[in-house]
């Protein structure tokens, strides 16, 4: 908190020439704090929104793994080929943030691609 003068000047009559005003060291450093803290939040805020998606894109990774799993612990034919919708492989809802899900087997090889908000998709191919 800052002290102000207990007798504050009379204010300058229109045309007069303002009086320069002297920045004291804790001016000063109030300024720099709450510039620090400024940058500190932008970078939390930065950090919080990267561990956001690399937590959500985990989990969609997790869930196209289980159900390539499923898929492959049918068995499917080498010769065969077709695609559905994940909840037919495997029963659930699709993750946070997932808002479709297709399993692709061709000649015995499985793809799973999950697509995501923020059009991003996520392919999981074994």
């Amino acid at each position: 908190m800052s002290k102000r003068p207990a007798n504050p000047a009379p204010p300058s009559p229109p045309g007069a020439p303002r009086e320069v005003r002297e920045v004291t060291p804790e001016m000063r450093a109030r300024s720099v704090r709450t510039f620090v803290g400024i940058l500190v939040a932008f970078f939390v805020m930065i950090g919080v929104v990267v561990a956001t998606l690399s937590l959500q894109g985990r989990a969609v990774r997790d869930y196209a793994a289980r159900v390539a799993d499923a898929v492959i612990a049918t068995h499917p034919s080498a010769n065969a080929g077709f695609t559905q919708p994940c909840a037919q492989a495997r029963q659930g809802p699709l993750p946070t943030g997932a808002e479709t899900c297709d399993v692709q087997v061709d000649g015995g090889r499985v793809t799973v691609t999950v697509r995501v908000q923020g059009d991003r998709a996520y392919r999981l191919v074994r």
